[in-house]
């Protein structure tokens, strides 16, 4: 039996939809490729009605899973597994004051750092 990483992702209690699955495939088949030398195993799934090619993994080899989840800082850390609304919104204002940019891009002022690039 194949187990893919929405399969296991549920079986660590979070959703199969969870928004940051892709990347923390990504590290597994990191793990994979580095610990075995080729290239992961592949199953087609069903998602978002039309078959995907995704990886998939025996259950011999369930441990790359388990370090990939060991590996992978939104789920070393749980508070970091669902960013907060904000702590969003002010990563963003830091961004938009590092550039003196306005809410309105049309009516852009130059600030007194040097203009590196267009905002």
């Amino acid at each position: 039996m194949k187990t893919t990483v929405a399969e296991y992702l549920v079986t660590r209690g979070l959703p199969a939809t969870w928004c940051y699955a892709s990347p923390f495939g990504r590290i597994a088949a990191e793990t994979y490729r580095s610990t075995y030398r080729r290239e992961p195993r592949h199953a087609f799934r069903l998602i978002n009605g039309r078959f995907r090619r995704v990886m998939a993994y025996r259950a011999s080899e369930r441990h790359v899973l388990d370090t990939a989840w060991e590996i992978y800082p939104r789920c070393t850390d749980p508070s970091a597994a669902v960013p907060s609304p904000r702590r969003t919104v002010a990563r963003i204002d830091r961004v938009l004051n590092d550039y003196s940019v306005s809410g309105d891009a049309m009516r852009w002022q130059p600030g007194n750092q040097p203009l590196t690039r267009h905002p």
